[in-house]
């Protein structure tokens, strides 16, 4: 909802003492986050809809206390200075995200799956685009919400938005059901490279249509179009690529305490800095290009990433929670009523684009596992973000300068209702389906899809009665109870279904290739019946490497080493950290509990301990 500059004003000389302050705004945001997290687990969708729930009720709340002392508009520019007073929490969540998400063009990344990539972009590109543009151009003819030149804009700029699907969403998604495999992978690259188009490509026909006379931005502005296209792509795109250079200098220089204040100073600042040269010199850095640029400098030429990773995760989700909760706090719900037949259009468009690009591409490039790639495009529905920004964007270029200051184009306006809108939709809708793209796939193991409960003992006694229990040893009160066998699961719930399997006939180079494609460091051989073979390791590839006269005898069943044991799916985690401790493998195959040696799955001792620790953690 925009709210007019003069409620803000005349609200001013009230807000300091009515509005919310910041410190208890953050902790309602939390609050929201953690009640709308439970609610998620409850109903059994991802927690991101439910942040965003929460934010919506926790703004008709705010709204409903600062109604009874304001006037309805006054309390919404009230409800809103709130939101901008924690601005940087949004700056942080999308920083952090497309920082990370540069990981995906790290080289050896985009040397396996670059082939198959861009066919699969390319399809869903022009399929969305296209789909997009024709129906919202029609439906803007038909029924009387524009005509001429300026639809044919606004279709072409819809297209361009449309492409882009929603970074923070999307990853938060994926690590919280900890999904891990091709499906998962693919999914985050062309979420990466559907967001640079995004931004590119919207720009690009931008600067075209200003050009052209198309678009009013402004007297005197036209000939600052262009700059204003070389900074936002190729500006952002080189300060990435510089800020990418120098954090992984100091990473290597630095302390890890002293490195993340270091990159939590430089995202702040890129995104100041953006915002400084937008105010004073009318030049846009996109920060979130610029941030994606950076993190795919960072990946390529830094080593031992993984303690920083693991350090985001951490401080970064009570950031992503909050930035959640605030975007529901801030949907345009209202939006909603006023997207009309080209809003339908734009939603109808960019849904069976969305889904009908990428099984087109899968069919193209036939890749391995291709019959569970055709749900590919459903789990990049989620929009939110960077269509937010072009679409502000829009509303501050598109128009004309008076005495009293920019005037947006109508066109202008009802683009950037019908993109709220849309964002509305998508948010909820693109998570859920996420969820069932990657459950469906066999990449979340079952335990993640179950409610986020800490075990009790085999005598269920209440986590409030135990926490009383120990206060009362705390302080001198009562015995010590004998501890309890907390573990209730089997390995079927740890294990991951989505594991390769390589056939016993497999050549030496079908295996090689095998191994580059697949996420795990051990690997399955199996029986035309698919029974356990036994499994091969990196050890047992080295010599074959480098003996020519073998390459071309050897077969996967002469690699795989027979007395690499296996585990029954209903094996107790008590029984499954046993076998382990008798082997020195990081994985091990999983059989059909009722026999016949089948195998179903592929169990992770990492999994195991840190499925056994969270007892302890809790304790």
């Amino acid at each position: 909802m925009s709210v007019d500059p003069t409620i803000l004003a005349a609200s001013a000389g009230a807000s300091s003492a009515a509005a919310i302050p910041s410190g208890v705004f953050l902790a309602l945001l939390l609050l929201a986050a953690i009640c709308g997290g439970a609610a998620a687990s409850i109903v059994r969708v991802p927690r991101v809809v439910g942040y965003l729930v929460g934010g919506v009720v926790l703004r008709w709340g705010v709204l409903t206390l600062l109604e009874q002392r304001h006037e309805e508009d006054a309390a919404a520019a009230l409800a809103d200075e709130a939101a901008l007073a924690v601005r940087a929490v949004k700056t942080l969540a999308l920083g952090l995200v497309l920082f990370s998400m540069g990981a995906v063009f790290e080289a050896s990344h985009l040397r396996r799956v670059g082939a198959r990539l861009w066919k699969l972009c390319l399809c869903e590109h022009v399929a969305v685009g296209l789909l997009v543009a024709i129906l919202c151009l029609c439906a803007s003819l038909a029924f009387g919400a524009g005509g001429g030149a300026a639809a044919i804009v606004m279709a072409l700029l819809l297209a361009c938005v449309a492409l882009e699907t929603a970074p923070t969403a999307t990853t938060i998604v994926l690590r919280e059901y900890d999904a891990k495999g091709p499906m998962g992978d693919t999914i985050l690259t062309m979420t990466a490279v559907n967001g640079a188009m995004a931004i590119i490509s919207f720009h690009v026909l931008f600067v075209v249509f200003g050009a052209a006379g198309l678009i009013d931005s402004g007297a005197g502005a036209r000939g600052m179009l262009w700059l204003d296209l070389l900074s936002t792509t190729l500006g952002s795109a080189a300060v990435g690529l510089v800020t990418g250079f120098a954090l992984s200098v100091a990473y290597a220089k630095l302390s890890q305490a002293e490195f993340i204040l270091v990159f939590l100073t430089v995202l702040l600042g890129l995104s100041g800095g953006g915002s400084y040269l937008a105010a004073h010199f009318n030049l846009s850095l996109n920060y979130l290009l610029t941030c994606l640029c950076a993190g795919a400098v960072f990946s390529n030429i830094t080593m031992d990433q993984e303690p920083f990773q693991q350090a985001v995760r951490i401080f970064g989700s009570p950031v992503f929670a909050a930035f959640f909760v605030l975007a529901g706090y801030e949907l345009h719900v209202g939006d909603l009523a006023a997207m009309g037949w080209v809003g339908a259009a734009y939603v109808a468009g960019r849904l069976v684009g969305k889904v009908a690009g990428p099984w087109l591409g899968v069919r193209w490039a036939n890749g391995p596992r291709a019959e569970s790639r055709r749900r590919l495009g459903l789990g990049l529905l989620c929009q939110a973000g960077v269509a937010i920004g072009l679409a502000d964007f829009a509303a501050t270029h598109w128009g004309t300068r008076t005495a009293e200051g920019f005037v947006s184009d109508p066109m202008a306006t009802t683009f950037k209702s019908i993109v709220l809108g849309a964002v509305v939709v998508f948010e909820l809708l693109g998570p859920v389906a996420l969820k069932h793209v990657v459950v469906a796939s066999g990449e979340v193991k079952a335990i993640s899809l179950m409610r986020r409960r800490r075990p009790s003992t085999a005598e269920g006694d209440s986590v409030l009665q135990l926490k009383w229990e120990a206060l009362l040893r705390l302080l001198g009160f009562g015995e010590a109870r004998k501890a309890a066998d907390p573990q209730s699961l089997q390995t079927r719930h740890i294990m991951r279904t989505n594991a390769r399997l390589l056939r016993a006939g497999a050549t030496i180079d079908e295996v090689l290739q095998f191994v580059e494609s697949s996420a795990f460091n051990h690997f399955p051989v199996v029986d035309d019946d698919g029974a356990y073979v036994g499994m091969i390791h990196f050890s047992d590839l080295r010599d074959l490497i480098y003996d020519p006269a073998l390459r071309d005898l050897v077969t996967a069943a002469d690699i795989a080493d027979a007395d690499s044991p296996s585990v029954p799916a209903d094996t107790s985690l008590a029984g499954l950290l046993e076998v382990f401790g008798r082997t020195d493998f990081g994985s091990l195959a999983v059989v059909d509990a009722a026999g016949g040696g089948r195998v179903v799955g592929l169990v992770e001792q990492r999994d195991l301990l840190r499925t056994l620790n969270r007892p302890a953690a809790a304790g």
